[in-house]
């Protein structure tokens, strides 16, 4: 079922310049398109099936981990950037 649902999540409407649904000229049904990996898919497939079944449970470990790059060490390397720092 996770993987169904993660095909479906490919399928979109278009939309014209405007943003606004875009529809055949000839026939006036909707016009679709395949569109790409977003996070809304995965956290809609991880919130239901978990995110073993999303194939991304490294970047969940990843997320659930310390940043390996501190922002301290970044607003010190960059002086342009005005992190702030605490």
């Amino acid at each position: 079922m996770a993987l169904v649902e993660h095909e479906l999540y490919h399928a979109a409407q278009d939309v014209d310049a405007f943003g606004a649904p875009k529809f055949s000229r000839s026939t006036g049904r909707p016009v679709f398109v395949i569109r790409g990996h977003d996070v809304e898919e995965f956290v809609g497939v991880v919130r239901r099936y978990g995110a073993d079944a999303a194939g991304v449970r490294a970047m969940v470990d990843a997320a659930n981990q310390k940043p390996e790059i501190a922002r301290v060490q970044i607003a010190h390397a960059c002086g342009t950037c005005q992190l702030r720092v605490a």
